[in-house]
């Protein structure tokens, strides 16, 4: 039979809303006691299915789980007699969990609860009705300070991963893997690795897990062909496991000699599997086939390469300089040497080359003034950033001049060139960007200036010498003047700073 529509509509309803919170929680953008809240409504609704939907949704989130249920128990059961409704009341809770009747959302959340009788009472039903929503809880209570409550989820988690592997591994892996990292943590693990070898376990689900604490753990513990490992390592999400994978492969194909999978591995877009490619490359020999990655975009393969073109007899600067790519720039920095030809691709019309151009002539101390300065107002922002980086001497006007400007990247320059001339200056450049229609710059305005007020007032509890803003008969209208103008300071930021500019 179908869900009875009134009902289908309040389920949906409550696992939507549960699902958006969950995903604020997760950003920082709600409070637990708003999704505990949410949590006890829906397990009072007398909704199976839709406590079950919430169970689902809490486990893909495993951190949450944790937080929610280190809050539950600390703060949220003691809150108010109003909390919980009259089905989650302890009382009714007691009967339920001993008569089998509580729905697997209220075991869920009595196993949150203080009270240390109600949580060995809720690991019992746990253990009783082995559902994969539950695992997470079970997990958490074999952690617990009460030894009651420890000894028996410990003794059920080992079970019922022992006789279901296939459904409770991936239910208690994503708490697990967290848990494990406890003080009395390595149960759990072992218990993880002990399910992990049965023949049973979907080690390759796991492998495609949306946890990457899961995904790592499933190829860790996993025996894997050779085409899987070079597949996770060309596909995977995350660099942890590309670089396990790349490794793992790289390794065996050194021991069989496999050099065509090592050059499909070190074609990868992924620098960490690269390496691992020609470092298999270099063990085989092929020390040809690493050169031809001297100007790489990392500069870990680039030191590969460099070391293979010494081998080989090479001369790696000369190759640099007769290159113009990103890598070859970046190369050339590492390796040193007369930067000459860097400095006429400060005029090339790929923004990406001249600021690495900026960057190697900068790493080299061949930079000069009169050829960065220029570039403070280059169309590319990174070029811009690059250039600030390299001015040597910052002359007094320009700062002013750049934040002036209509472009937030030169603007975000001369305010950085600014506090490179004083605290005086520094606090100027604050007041000019406090209302500055760029966010960014602006957040920062008001944080230096935030920061200079307070380092201006002597604090009885703080150990530290109060340096005082000594401003020039010049500077002291100018500050005023900016002051007075300024929107968005905090009220007490305003206040020190009138009075030291008084």
């Amino acid at each position: 039979m179908g869900r009875h529509p009134a009902r289908a509509v309040r389920h949906d309803a409550f696992v939507e809303e549960l699902e958006q919170l969950l995903d604020s929680y997760s950003a920082g953008l709600a409070e637990p006691d708003a999704v505990l809240t949410l949590l006890t409504a829906i397990a009072g609704a007398d909704d199976e299915a839709a406590g079950l939907a919430a169970l689902t949704a809490l486990a893909r989130r495993p951190r949450a789980v944790i937080q929610l249920d280190a809050f539950a128990r600390r703060v949220r059961w003691w809150a108010s007699e109003d909390y919980v409704p009259p089905e989650l009341k302890e009382s009714v809770l007691y009967k339920r969990l001993s008569t089998g009747t509580a729905s697997p959302l209220s075991i869920a959340l009595a196993g949150t609860h203080g009270d240390g009788w109600l949580r060995e009472r809720a690991v019992e039903r746990m253990i009783a009705r082995p559902l994969p929503e539950l695992m997470p809880f079970l997990v958490l209570r074999t952690g617990d300070w009460v030894s009651e409550v420890r000894d028996r989820a410990s003794a059920g988690l080992a079970v019922l991963l022992h006789d279901d592997p296939a459904r409770m591994l991936p239910a208690a892996s994503g708490v697990g893997l967290r848990v494990a990292r406890w003080l009395r943590g390595s149960f759990v693990r072992n218990q993880l690795l002990a399910a992990a070898t049965d023949p049973r376990a979907p080690l390759e689900s796991l492998l495609t897990s949306p946890d990457r604490e899961v995904r790592a753990f499933a190829f860790e513990v996993g025996t894997w062909r050779l085409d899987r490992k070079v597949s996770v390592a060309l596909t995977a999400p995350d660099v942890r496991l590309r670089t396990s994978a790349a490794e793992a492969a790289a390794r065996d194909c050194v021991w069989t000699a496999r050099v065509e999978v090592l050059r499909r591995l070190a074609a990868s877009p992924h620098a960490e599997v690269r390496v691992q490619a020609l470092t298999g490359l270099v063990r085989l020999g092929r020390d040809a086939e690493v050169v031809a990655y001297l100007d790489d975009t990392s500069s870990l393969v680039r030191a590969l390469a460099r070391a293979a073109a010494a081998r080989v007899g090479v001369d790696v600067p000369e190759h640099y300089r007769s290159r113009v790519t990103v890598g070859a720039i970046d190369g050339f920095a590492e390796v040193g040497g007369d930067g000459r030809h860097l400095v006429a691709l400060l005029d090339h019309p790929t923004a990406r080359i001249r600021a690495r151009a900026v960057r190697a002539l900068r790493v080299l101390e061949q930079v000069t003034d009169d050829l960065v300065l220029p570039l403070l107002r280059d169309p590319s922002s990174v070029v811009v950033r690059e250039a600030t980086i390299a001015v040597r001497s910052v002359p007094a006007e320009l700062p002013w001049e750049l934040l002036g400007d209509e472009r937030p990247a030169v603007r975000t320059a001369g305010y950085r060139l600014a506090r490179r001339l004083g605290r005086v200056a520094e606090l100027r450049a604050a007041l000019t960007v406090v209302g500055d229609a760029h966010a960014r710059l602006a957040r920062r305005g008001r944080a230096d200036a935030t920061r200079i007020s307070r380092s201006l007032v002597s604090v009885p509890w703080r150990r530290r010498i109060v340096t005082p803003l000594e401003v020039g008969a010049a500077d002291a209208p100018v500050l005023r003047t900016l002051l007075a103008r300024s929107v968005g300071l905090e009220e007490q930021t305003a206040y020190l700073l009138r009075k030291h500019l008084a």
